[in-house]
């Protein structure tokens, strides 16, 4: 197999010309199917390829200077504030982790501002529910899901005796 390149002045695009061997012609023959060119059926094969690669190039950003990006935190990256629920903190901080959550400064701010739109008394029963069912964030406390019963003053309600006549 042998490939001869050439420039096109019209364009950005690289004229390609390729020599194959037999089997190699044979081989293509038999795989481009009916509906495609040799040259659109080497392109599919050459972009199939590039997405191959880009796939398994994936930038890794490490954040080493970042004190959040570790498994554990301590007390004092908690702000002051919220000092009241560090322990918590320190304690759901590895699930996050553990689960795929991405742990960085930005991420910890956009955490602690989550928090500070709690009520002050729903703070600590939403980091124990994170913590006891293993979730990667925190959300607020759902209240009042199940309606009041109402009074049952329907007429069916009431019942017939000789004595009262109808009563509730």
């Amino acid at each position: 197999m042998s490939i001869l390149y050439t420039n096109c002045p019209m364009s950005d695009k690289v004229k390609v010309a390729v020599y194959l061997d037999p089997e190699l012609n044979d081989f293509l023959e038999e795989n481009k199917g009916e509906e495609l060119k040799k040259s659109q059926f080497i392109r599919t094969i050459l972009r199939k390829e590039m997405r191959i690669k880009q796939k398994k190039v994936k930038p890794t950003v490490t954040t080493v200077n970042d004190p959040f990006s570790f498994y554990t935190i301590t007390a004092d990256l908690i702000p002051d504030d919220l000092k009241d629920y560090s322990e918590l903190l320190i304690e759901w901080w590895p699930i996050r982790k553990k689960k795929g959550g991405s742990c960085t400064t930005s991420v910890a701010e956009r955490i602690f501002k989550t928090l500070r739109s709690f009520p002050s008394q729903d703070r600590k029963e939403a980091l124990e529910k994170a913590i006891s069912n293993g979730w990667k964030d925190i959300f607020p406390l759902k209240k009042g899901y199940k309606p009041e019963e109402p009074k049952n003053n329907h007429p069916a309600a009431r019942v017939f005796t000789a004595r009262g006549g109808f009563e509730l």
